[in-house]
Formats: C-alpha cells, structure tokens, sequence
C-alpha cells in the first residue's frame, strides 16, 4: 500500500546578492491549494522577467520533500514591507478560522 504524499505550500523570501539570490526566510501556507495560490494572487509585485528587483517571494509546491512547482514574484522593499504584512494578516486569518 502506497503512501499518500501530502501537498504543502510554502512562501519563501531572497534577497539579491552579487552572485544571485540569497534565501533568507519562509512562511508555510499549509497544504489547501486555493488558499495558498489566493495568498500569492494578493502580493505586490512584478514578475519574474523583472530580474532586477532585490527580493523575492516563491510560492513552492513541495510534494513530500520534493519541489513540484514555482511561481515568483521580485519586489521593491516597500512592497516585500506590505507583502510580508498581508502574508501575516492572511495566514492568522487561516489558522483562527480553523481553530473556530
């Protein structure tokens, strides 16, 4: 009997460095994938072409303990300052309304 691999979303933060990103954090989602991908619908930013933006936020798919998918976003600081202010709000918002 196989046993079933459960999804789990993570958020994870980079910062810019001369010789690429360096990771420096990470928020877990949980494993629902409508609230994960509506979380990182709701950050501010640009894409990932937009190379030259000193931080990130990976949305990551991990299927046990590998890598399924990636979305990026680059960000200004002021923008990572309310990114990382709507993930906070969001995810208290997830875990209280678990908990009710």
């Amino acid at each position: 009997m196989a046993m079933e691999m459960k999804t789990k979303y993570y958020l994870t933060l980079s910062l810019k460095q001369p010789g690429g990103y360096s990771y420096f954090g990470e928020y877990y989602l949980g494993n629902d994938s409508k609230r994960a991908n509506e979380i990182f619908s709701g950050l501010t930013g640009r894409s990932s072409a937009y190379e030259d933006q000193a931080l990130n936020i990976d949305m990551i798919v991990m299927e046990g303990d590998v890598p399924k998918g990636v979305k990026t976003i680059g960000c200004t600081l002021d923008e990572f300052a309310l990114n990382c202010k709507y993930i906070a709000k969001e995810i208290f918002r997830i875990n209280n309304l678990e908990l009710s």
